[in-house]
């Protein structure tokens, strides 16, 4: 009898959960590189699916032209109900290193003085998209 009030005491009791951060489209763009390789999960409106089979989904955070890529990496692809609702992926922060054009070519040529190599450093831009293995639908 004991036994038994015992087993339905603990099955009535929640047990503490650790809840882990979910990050903005923001937070992910701005922390990047000390997000890089860890598995978390980034909330945003998705704004766009990728055409040829829904592969991409791309995640606002608000601001206007700031958008995440997340690539669908451990599933067939994003459903086409994800357009225009908000999404909750998780999923594998990576980086990739971009080269830009124009005004900042010019200041890095300048920076590196007369007739010095470019670095090709200052010429690139880091951009940060997420590898993930799930999603769900936040609103519809």
């Amino acid at each position: 009898m004991m036994a038994v009030a015992l087993v339905a005491f603990t099955a009535c009791t929640k047990q503490p959960t650790v809840s882990e951060p979910v990050y903005t489209v923001s937070d992910v763009l701005t922390q990047g590189d000390s997000l890089m390789s860890d598995t978390i999960l980034v909330e945003g409106y998705c704004m766009h699916l990728c055409k040829h089979g829904g592969k991409k989904a791309f995640l606002n955070g608000g601001e206007q032209g700031v958008f995440l890529r997340c690539n669908a990496v451990d599933f067939e692809a994003f459903a086409p109900e994800c357009l225009n609702n908000t999404l909750r992926v998780r999923g594998l922060v990576r980086a990739i290193d971009v080269p830009v054009e124009g005004q900042q070519v010019a200041q890095e040529e300048e920076h590196h003085h007369e007739g010095g190599e470019a670095c090709g450093f200052c010429s690139t831009t880091r951009k940060y998209y997420v590898d993930a293995v799930s999603y769900e639908i936040i609103t519809e």
